[in-house]
């Protein structure tokens, strides 16, 4: 995607986990997929989710060090802003997954609220929330309370579930509405 439809200026992808083997499964797709130039533009970061922040820069919401990012402090302006944030909660799939490494309320919680305030108006946060694990629904409904406190004068925030199917992956929505 390019930042506020600007196909002179490419957007970037920046992936987070905080298991090793999720990002070389996901550094080989890339590789496997992408052109080079392509790929220049993916980032995979070895941290949890609710580090966001520390490599999204977005003026007007988060503050960094001018000395340590010359070069892309500036590059970014006001249209930097983030056009989508995606997050899909639970743990690695797959039989060799550890599968007690899992997203947590906490951390989902923080992370969700950092993807709210990085989004650019006409933005689009997701979260495709599993509950049929320990912890999973109270992870979801954790996101619902959070997302169902924004101004919707901002945001409209909904939910989509399948309901004759019992521990169904909850999707939950956010958009920021453009600004007027």
């Amino acid at each position: 995607a390019s930042p506020a439809g600007d196909a002179s200026k490419p957007g970037r992808v920046v992936a987070f986990d905080v298991q090793e083997d999720a990002l070389t499964s996901t550094r080989a797709r890339v590789r496997e997929v992408l052109t080079p130039d392509q790929a220049s533009r993916v980032d995979l970061v070895l941290k949890s989710h609710e580090r966001m922040e520390e490599h999204v820069r977005v003026p007007g919401v988060n503050a960094f060090d001018d000395d340590l990012n010359d070069d892309f402090n500036d590059a970014v302006s006001a249209t930097d802003a983030v056009g989508v944030v995606c997050f899909n909660l639970g743990y690695l799939p797959g039989p060799t997954a550890d599968k007690g490494v899992r997203t947590n309320r906490r951390t989902t919680v923080s992370a969700v609220a950092s993807g709210v305030r990085v989004l650019r108006p006409g933005g689009v946060l997701t979260v495709v929330g599993y509950t049929g694990h320990e912890g999973g629904w109270e992870e979801v409904e954790a996101v619902m309370e959070l997302v169902s406190s924004l101004d919707p004068r901002e945001f409209t925030a909904t939910n989509h579930s399948v309901v004759n199917r019992d521990n169904c992956p909850q999707l939950i929505a956010v958009h920021k509405k453009e600004t007027k």
